[in-house]
């Protein structure tokens, strides 16, 4: 979501916060935040993301969207990467699924600890699977969604799949599990 300076004031509003409560929530003094809001001050941009960072996390999650909660820590995998690699990069990074790109950085499916485990419940045997390509036993992509898709929309998503990919302008740029979901 892009805000403009002269929103902080207004959402502050909507938000029913006072000037010091949001220069709590902010880490910022309440003089400062009253300076902004009048115009007297000509904040630096990281002040700025301070305040609607601050403001972000004041809303209802009714309100919230698919950038507030991504994961914008994206860790991914190409397509014809080894499965080997896959293991190593999901065991070095915690995560049981990722999604998995081409050389041309376009999504063309997802791998998980699920899908590694079925192929090997399927006769390949962990030693065969470790020199399979990760487009040997990939799933088909998580879902795409818009980062300001709601909330809500994303708590469907996430009751059939395991993960949704946030893009913003066809880009990704991020990623919501069901425990980011949980955490937000």
């Amino acid at each position: 979501m892009y805000y403009d300076i002269n929103d902080i004031r207004k959402l502050r509003k909507v938000l029913k916060l006072t000037q010091r409560q949001l220069a709590e929530i902010s880490g910022l003094s309440q003089s400062y935040i009253a300076k902004i809001e009048s115009g007297n001050i000509d904040p630096r941009y990281s002040r700025v993301q301070q305040i609607f960072k601050a403001l972000e996390s004041m809303k209802p999650i009714s309100q919230q969207n698919a950038a507030a909660i991504m994961n914008n820590r994206l860790i991914w995998i190409y397509g014809d990467a080894s499965i080997k690699e896959a293991v190593m990069v999901m065991h070095e990074n915690s995560i049981s699924q990722m999604p998995v790109f081409d050389r041309e950085q376009r999504v063309v499916g997802s791998i998980s600890e699920k899908s590694m485990v079925e192929a090997i419940g399927k006769g390949k045997g962990f030693r065969k699977l470790e020199e399979m390509k990760v487009s040997d036993v990939m799933e088909p992509p998580f879902p795409l969604v818009d980062e300001v898709a709601p909330i809500e929309l994303i708590a469907k998503i996430l009751t059939f799949y395991s993960a949704v990919l946030v893009t913003k302008m066809g880009k990704v740029i991020g990623i919501i599990t069901r425990s980011d979901l949980l955490r937000a």
